[in-house]
């Protein structure tokens, strides 16, 4: 018979898979961080009342969406120069040529 429980082995509590798993980089942490700058192109999306939904390919899950400006100038945060993206096109949009 097999036995389909984790053996004492392979079983790793709670605290030590948090400890394992990739931390979720975000604020101060984040490589992209200006003191606070990078909330500023959500922020002003959300109130302008434009849908957080991907650009290219329509998604909406809101914990993967980002802010990208078109110009690629990160202080031009005019409403017609921010639109969003999820990090796999904003990803592509950055590093795949054709």
């Amino acid at each position: 018979m097999i036995n389909s429980y984790p053996s004492s082995r392979n079983f790793i509590s709670l605290r030590g898979r948090e400890k394992l798993e990739t931390p979720v980089v975000s604020g101060q942490r984040h490589p992209n961080w200006r003191h606070g700058k990078n909330q500023e192109y959500r922020n002003k999306l959300l109130k302008n009342g434009t849908t957080p939904v991907c650009n290219k390919c329509d998604l909406k899950d809101k914990r993967v969406l980002v802010v990208y400006h078109k110009d690629k100038n990160r202080r031009n945060n005019k409403i017609e120069n921010l639109v969003w993206l999820c990090l796999n096109c904003h990803f592509l949009v950055h590093h795949h040529t054709k």
